[in-house]
């Protein structure tokens, strides 16, 4: 082979490689802005209230039921507020201190 072919390939090569390393850097770059969680609102659903005391006449409270003690609880993110798991409440944040009727122990 002529040194002009192999240093050709070389150059595809390397430029082939530089590409296909770049794919994943790519996807970094073109990723949406995460934006903040809007607060779930009183009532928003199953019966949610930002402060468990205010269930507390609710048929399906038991005492010391909070947001941050459930299963569904995902963590708190700000404040006093966090994720939830359950699919009603996967758009909104909810108050650690919150209840709703799916708690879960």
């Amino acid at each position: 082979m002529s040194d002009t072919t192999d240093s050709s390939r070389r150059k595809f090569l390397k430029a082939s490689a530089a590409v296909v390393a770049a794919i994943p850097l790519s996807t970094l770059v073109a990723r949406k802005h995460a934006f903040a969680k809007a607060e779930a609102e009183e009532g928003h659903a199953h019966d949610y209230v930002h402060d468990a005391a205010d269930a507390a006449d609710h048929n399906a409270f038991q005492e010391g039921s909070r947001c941050e003690n459930c299963a569904f609880w995902a963590g708190e993110e700000a404040d006093g507020w966090g994720g939830c798991h359950h699919p009603d409440f996967h758009d909104v944040l909810v108050r650690a201190e919150g209840w709703c009727d799916v708690w879960v122990g």
